[in-house]
């Protein structure tokens, strides 16, 4: 665009000087826009007539190739819920010269006519701006101007819904004449193309495979505004077709999809405007080997001048040993790999907030459990079985029973996060020794009678409480095991159980048996009391961050992090003190002297707490990421004197600034319009507000500073949350989601595309797009990309594959007139 206006003026500026006698003093002396409104039921026709005096004259939208001129043009802005644009602009007759060896394409007389059709979707009266620019020229020009109109467009009145047909329309259709196509491209008056006009163009896509047998071949078509092409389904009369020939491999072809930017139908005809995106899948026989496959594709197009278009025959060639992979799982995929990936992310759920805090409930059980060491073997054994059992049998009953969503509405509703709140409160007053937590006296009669018995029922019951309590965090990764291991039938959800349980089973195992082995020792004497104390603030910490799920989930900002980081504050002083043995607790020994392993503690404690203070002030925290609220959930997200960034012009309303200069976008129809705008990939987040694997991928990963330039410059990151309990808008309520519930909320729209596009149910959980919608690198979380090197290079791949998608092949064909 700069070169052009440097250009323009380096052969405009002696002209001008030549010209100044004649100039006049304004543009709007000898240019005037005049703008105008009708309605036809639920479509409104904007007409945009422009006077032109004295031999002024301003230029056409579409300039023929190597001008330099500014053309003209218009940008629309508003509500898109109430409004949809149907096709380009639409102009009268222009002429095409030569000026000082440029060309240039304008409109001569004294008048110039632009035509927009709107697509009215809602039923009250909204404001529709427009941003248009041009030039005006004769011997001499005026510097290009750029100025900006509002309207009121009058809202469809539903009693003429569903519009009629016009009648005229229907027998233009009806008689077979090409006169259809003529009145959808608007205005034909004054219309010409010329010998080197192009009216279509192919853009060919990269192949993908997205199973292990399953492949799709795509292409896009571009159409010029003044054409219109008849639909691949047109049920009468002319119809384009594009054919993916048979091959020997190719065992089945699923049906063509087309997604068509701007669809027509007149009768019975149809037809496409602007752009239409085409994908073929189809499965092969083996895949010992990739083929080469080839398709053929024929346009017919109607332009203004009322004769058919028609181009010959292009044959397409798609390698399939390029295709890029999804990263679904493949059939080679082996029940081993299903039970290492489960067993993996029971390692990493052991250090969730979740199930973290039930260490010291396991310790404090089995310190009254286990009198010997080798009792202490035997019921941890018996724990460790118990815990598997349960996961097992609760996670695959559940599942499906009830689907894999529940898990996740488990782990972000925010009443269970508050009931497990209390509950790791009322633990932590017992472990400072204020009461005694016993089962229910009918339990103790039993056990009295039957003491293994009833001890084994206590363990059972410590067990399913452990797999209660930590469904919470690790509901997510279960669902995600789930779905992903039930793709084969029930045994994958088994397999995938047992793994998951069995990684949570052994370190608790060894943590009941711990006990038993202390007992054992000679003279354990009242230091076991302290550690219980110590354990009861370390209870009283973790409950903070149920309550805090709860709060994120709600937005009530009752407990934002600078709050939480105060109470912790507070928590750790106290440990400290009580670790140096300034106070006392019931059942606690008086503390003559301090032994070195309790001054050792207090002092690891304090430094805590001095790594904590400057958190109230902004600072990053990576240690315990994911625990404390996000840094932009604060009465100071910015810093104690930072401000928040301002977004530059252009960004959809949904945007956030999320820190380290990324925008997020939180709705996915904004971010795929805006990624579209700007020619950037798209960057998928699937996040949750409860979720601590999201926090710490943000804060250790998204912020390092390899990363954050890459994300804020070369994406468009949409967020979305799948514990948004903000209602859906009205007119998109009455929605099935595909477990067949209704779909309610924000969150269960986005929770609903995770599952459905990509079978997965964990967050965090990204996915890069072009802007046809297709996954170009498969998946990314926090399991497999939680650090800035693997990240990175993911990024790096998709930026690469989204690149040479834009380098793909474009074929300008040669269009004859039809037979």
């Amino acid at each position: 665009m700069f070169r052009k206006i440097f250009l323009f003026f380096a052969i405009a500026f002696p002209l001008t000087l030549s010209a100044q006698d004649d100039m006049p003093g304004s543009v709007d002396e000898v240019i005037k826009w005049n703008f105008d409104v009708t309605y036809d039921c639920d479509i409104a026709t904007l007409t945009i007539t422009v006077e032109q005096k004295d031999g002024w004259h301003i230029y056409a939208q579409k300039q023929p190739e190597g001008a330099i001129n500014i053309p003209t043009s218009f940008v629309y802005s508003g509500d898109k819920k109430a409004f949809e644009l149907i096709g380009k602009a639409t102009e009268s007759k222009t002429e095409e010269h030569v000026l000082e060896g440029f060309p240039e394409r304008y409109f001569s007389g004294n008048k110039a006519v632009f035509t927009q059709k709107i697509k009215i979707k809602s039923e009250k009266d909204f404001k529709l701006k427009l941003k248009y620019s041009f030039m005006a020229c004769k011997t001499a020009c005026f510097p290009p101007e750029e100025r900006e109109m509002e309207f009121t467009i009058k809202g469809v009145d539903p009693s003429l819904l569903p519009c009629e047909t016009d009648a005229a329309t229907d027998s233009l259709s009806n008689s077979g004449s090409a006169a259809w196509l003529a009145q959808l491209a608007g205005t034909c008056e004054g219309f010409h193309y010329t010998d080197t006009f192009q009216p279509a163009e192919v853009k060919i896509l990269n192949a993908n495979r997205t199973d292990a047998r399953n492949f799709d071949v795509s292409l896009e078509i571009k159409i010029d505004s003044l054409f219109t092409m008849y639909a691949f389904d047109n049920p009468k009369g002319r119809k384009s077709v594009f054919t993916l020939a048979d091959h020997p491999m190719i065992e089945s072809k699923k049906e063509m999809e087309v997604k068509a930017s701007d669809p027509v139908t007149i009768g019975e005809t149809k037809g496409y405007k602007n752009s239409v995106f085409v994908k073929q899948e189809f499965t092969l026989n083996d895949t010992t080997n990739f083929p080469v496959v080839n398709a053929t594709l024929d346009i017919y197009l109607m332009g203004c001048e009322n004769d058919f278009q028609t181009v010959s025959t292009i044959n397409l060639t798609y390698d399939l040993a390029t295709a890029s992979d999804n990263g679904t799982r493949s059939e080679s995929d082996s029940l081993w790999l299903i039970f290492i990936l489960a067993f993996l992310g029971g390692l990493i759920a052991l250090f969730t907030p979740c199930v973290f805090p039930m260490i010291p409930m396991t310790v404090s059980f089995f310190t009254k459990q286990s009198k010997t060491k080798a009792e202490g073997l035997r019921k941890a054994a018996f724990y460790s079985v118990s815990i598997v059992l349960i996961y097992v049998v609760l996670g695959v009953l559940v599942a499906a029973t009830l689907g894999p969503t529940i898990l996740n509405d488990m782990a972000t509703n925010p009443w269970i996060n508050i009931f497990f709140f209390i509950l790791f409160v009322v633990f932590a007053i017992s472990f400072f020794g204020a009461f005694e937590i016993t089962l229910p006296s009918s339990w103790v009669n039993k056990a009295d009678k039957q003491a293994d018995k009833g001890g084994l029922i206590g363990i059972f019951f410590m067990a399913f409480t452990l797999a209660l309590v930590s469904f919470s965090c690790t509901g997510p990764i279960v669902g995600s095991v789930i779905v992903e291991s039930a793709q084969g039938g029930i045994i994958g959800p088994v397999v995938a159980m047992l793994g998951f349980s069995l990684a949570l089973a052994l370190p608790f195992g060894l943590f009941a048996a711990f006990p038993g082995w202390l007992n054992s020792l000679p003279q354990s004497g009242g230091w076991l009391n302290t550690v219980k104390v110590t354990l009861g603030f370390l209870e009283l910490a973790f409950a903070l961050k149920f309550l805090s799920n709860a709060d994120l989930v709600k937005q009530w900002h009752l407990l934002e992090r600078e709050v939480f980081l105060a109470l912790w504050i507070g928590i750790f002083v106290i440990l400290a003190v009580y670790l140096f043995g300034k106070i006392q607790f019931p059942h606690d020994d008086e503390v003559k002297k301090l032994s070195v392993g309790r001054g050792l503690l207090g002092i690891i404690v304090t430094a805590f707490v001095i790594y904590l203070i400057p958190g109230m002030w902004g600072a990053p925290l990576k240690f315990i990421s994911g625990f404390p609220p996000p840094l932009t959930y604060a009465e100071s997200p910015y810093g104690l004197h930072g401000q928040a960034p301002k977004l530059e012009e252009g960004w959809p309303e949904s945007t956030h600034p999320h820190g380290h200069g990324i925008n997020t976008i939180r709705d996915y129809e904004d971010a795929l319009a805006y990624a579209k705008k700007v020619g950037k990939p798209l960057l998928i987040d699937f996040t949750g507000w409860a979720c601590v694997n999201c926090r710490r991928m943000e804060e250790s990963v998204w912020a390092h500073e390899s990363v954050a330039p890459l994300m804020s410059d070369k994406f468009i990151v949409a967020s979305l949350y799948v514990d948004d309990r903000a209602d859906l808008p009205a007119d998109e309520l009455g929605q099935k989601m595909s477990n067949g519930k209704d779909m309610k909320t924000v969150g269960d729209k986005w929770m609903d595309m995770q599952i459905v596009r990509y079978q997965e149910v964990t967050q965090p959980m990204y996915v890069i797009l072009d802007h046809n919608e297709n996954n170009l690198v498969g998946k990314a979380n926090y399991q497999t990309h939680g650090n800035p090197e693997s990240f990175k290079a993911w990024l790096e791949n998709g930026l690469t594959k989204f690149e040479d998608a834009g380098k793909s092949l474009v074929i300008k064909p040669d269009f004859e007139i039809a037979k």
